[in-house]
């Protein structure tokens, strides 16, 4: 509702019946004059769209989104958004004209009462409820032991003790150490290896091991050592036997058996079954099975492996992350020495930038037998999710830009939520992102040290038979150990309900007996804050631009050609409902009169000069700020604030600047529909900023109709 172009029509009325005046006021003079309504005006504007920036982080999960996460990038829902407003307008008028005002007040204030709540729930949360307790810090053994595998969720990881002597101790452990399954001594081949080379991979055969100079595989029960391969090699594959006749045969002739594959050298070689080099006689040679890997990839620092169906596997190394299809059947043999290792996926990082952090599992918000999802963490900040299909396939997923190097990334259950959340240590601050939403929840641990990345495991909060009841966060750093113990934190929001609904109750009832301008004016932002917000984080910004599109163009229809926004805000403002901003000339203490002036009578200033919005006029405007907040790409920005932030300030700055254009002709008595030129600077606003502050991403969203 455009409540600007009823406010200059009532001027316009005014001017017209008024005595002429021999010298008419010029255009300034009318902004002089009106200057203080104008000022409060654009001021509340102002606090409604902060308000819902303020309460945006507490609805920002997919369960309170309007159409769930699915439907924030459907623009079928906003047209039936703006299919629900043109049947309430018409149902409005009719219920007017029919003269059946009191239903229209009490079905009008149900509404702004329940929009109201949904304001002060977020504000009395912010009062009551208290943070997370931090995370405090325990004392532990700093000997050297280095993780070298961490599995998802964090529980269960496998490390190398004392690696330095020459002769370590691989165990895999579960809850941040303290339960240990099984060790196994590493034993290199040839003495005086360093065992800080060890890498392992999982096959479904057990655990595979390689510390540089010997080929391992171990019982993933018990850790007994099953087979060996005396081969130098740095990361140990096995592709296992499937019935397709384009992987029944290995390398040398085999059939019906797994085909153990190596990483040595930047080089992906196949290990013959016959003759690997333990046997006297020779060895087979297999060198036509040989693939290399792209420039960036560095084998002796390999981040992530993972066997992905039966086909491919998942590798990230320093520059160079990919999708590997093993060798099989007739792409097998290359007689090329030069032959590159077949991918269905990569990503090769250019310049100093590499990779820091990597994690695998089910995504952020999806439970453990959903999408399953790679994230990749970087040197300069950069954080990108991509998921996984058993067939191979590599979506792009979730995108983040941080202001410092990520050292660490782990997806875990934070706080017994049923799903993955997201866990980050950028330079020296651990972050936790919770849900599909990516949520920040509100507690950070300084880590420092140097900039060695950082492996981290968890011990298992919902294990009863462990000594602890609360979390426990374990970190390496260069084989030095730290713990951090956290409380699962669960809020309790009974006292937060109780008085939300009793000030809503209040407000509501002021604004029923003393509908004063002030209390129309309070209760209409928390009702615009509220509303703002819903809307805002439901749906991604191109969305909202098309709503905002559609609504500019049947406000001016509406005022311009149809007139019926008109009625409608005669209605609402004889009502005395907060639909709308109000703005006297003066500070009064009376109710807002909206008369029509009588004929012959000059006109006046004071209340008879009170400015009217409409808070559909803030409303639009906002839905795309809070939308921006939401959905943009992370990144740092100036100030402290994030990028996003800055987009949704340059956004609410836009539509002030159509507030100023608007207003010229309002000053001079010209009906004008407000959302036209608030929408159109709000998004011109947004477009600017966004280019500014988060680049191309912004503009990129997976948008369909259904």
């Amino acid at each position: 509702m455009s409540g600007d172009g009823f406010a200059a029509k009532r001027r316009a009325e005014k001017a017209a019946k008024a005595p002429t005046e021999q010298n008419p006021r010029s255009l300034v003079d009318e902004l002089k004059g009106q200057a203080g309504s104008m000022a409060g005006m654009a001021g509340m504007f102002i606090v409604t769209i902060l308000l819902a920036m303020k309460i945006q982080p507490f609805y920002d999960r997919d369960e309170l989104r309007a159409f769930g996460a699915e439907g924030a990038t459907k623009a079928g829902f906003v047209l039936l958004e703006l299919l629900f407003i043109l049947i309430f307008t018409a149902l409005i008028i009719y219920m007017a004209r029919k003269n059946m005002q009191k239903f229209i007040r009490w079905g009008v204030l149900g509404v702004l009462w329940i929009a109201m709540i949904y304001a002060l729930y977020p504000l009395a949360a912010m009062v009551l409820v208290p943070d997370a307790p931090p995370f405090t810090e325990d004392s532990l053994d700093t000997s050297e032991a280095y993780i070298v595998a961490v599995e998802e969720g964090g529980a269960n990881f496998f490390y190398v003790d004392d690696p330095m002597s020459g002769n370590g101790t691989l165990r895999y452990v579960g809850n941040a150490g303290e339960i240990e399954y099984w060790s196994h001594d590493v034993v290199p081949e040839f003495e005086g290896n360093p065992q800080s080379t060890v890498q392992i991979s999982r096959t479904a055969d057990g655990i595979i091991m390689c510390e540089g100079t010997q080929w391992i595989l171990l019982d993933a029960e018990d850790g007994t050592q099953l087979e060996d391969h005396g081969r130098d090699c740095e990361l140990g594959l096995r592709y296992e036997y499937t019935s397709s006749p384009e992987f029944r045969e290995t390398c040398d002739g085999q059939d019906d058996v797994p085909q153990d594959w190596m990483i040595e050298d930047n080089r992906l070689e196949a290990i013959p079954v016959i003759n690997d080099g333990d046997i006297s006689g020779g060895i087979y040679d297999c060198s036509d099975w040989r693939r290399n890997f792209p420039e960036g990839f560095n084998g002796a620092n390999i981040l992530f492996v993972q066997d992905i169906g039966t086909e491919h596997f998942l590798i990230v190394s320093t520059q160079w992350a990919g999708m590997v299809e093993y060798p099989k059947g007739d792409n097998g043999p290359q007689t090329d020495e030069q032959a590159m290792v077949v991918t269905t996926w990569s990503k090769t990082l250019s310049g100093s930038e590499v990779f820091t952090g990597a994690t695998f599992g089910a995504a952020p918000g999806v439970d453990s037998s959903g999408q399953d999802s790679l994230i990749l963490g970087t040197s300069s900040g950069h954080i990108t999710g991509w998921d996984i299909s058993d067939d191979g396939a590599v979506e792009e997923g979730l995108s983040m830009s941080l202001s410092e190097m990520v050292r660490g990334v782990l997806l875990a259950d934070c706080c017994s939520g049923g799903s993955n959340d997201l866990w980050v240590i950028e330079g020296d601050n651990l972050r936790i992102f919770m849900g599909s939403s990516l949520v920040e929840m509100p507690r950070s641990l300084e880590i420092g040290g140097d900039d060695s990345q950082i492996p981290m495991a968890l011990h298992n909060v919902e294990n009863n038979a462990t000594n602890f009841d609360d979390g426990i966060l374990l970190i390496e750093q260069d084989g030095a150990w730290s713990s951090m113990r956290y409380v699962v934190h669960i809020s309790d929001y009974s006292s937060t309900t109780i008085v939300a609904l009793v000030l809503s109750i209040i407000l509501l009832l002021v604004l029923i007996f003393e509908p004063r301008w002030y209390v129309i004016n309070t209760v209409g932002i928390l009702v615009g804050a509220g509303t703002i917000t819903m809307l805002g984080v439901s749906f991604v910004p191109w969305i909202i631009i098309l709503f905002m599109v559609l609504a500019a163009i049947y406000d001016a229809w509406a005022v311009y050609k149809s007139k019926h926004m008109l009625e409608l805000a005669d209605t609402m403002v004889g009502l005395e409902l907060p639909v709308m901003l109000v703005a006297p000339q003066k500070p009064s203490h009376g109710r807002v009169r909206v008369d029509r002036p009588e004929e012959g009578v000059p006109r006046k200033r004071g209340l008879d000069e009170t400015m009217l919005m409409g808070l559909g006029d803030v409303i639009f405007p906002g839905l795309l700020c809070i939308s921006a907040m939401t959905w943009l790409p992370d990144a740092s920005g100036p100030m402290g604030l994030s990028g996003p932030v800055w987009v949704a300030i340059g956004t609410m700055i836009g539509s002030l600047v159509g507030y100023c254009v608007l207003m010229t002709y309002v000053a001079r008595g010209k009906p004008q529909a407000g959302l036209p030129l608030l929408n159109g600077g709000a998004i011109l606003g947004y477009f600017i900023s966004a280019a500014i502050f988060i680049g191309s991403s912004a503009f990129v969203f997976d948008v369909s109709l259904f």
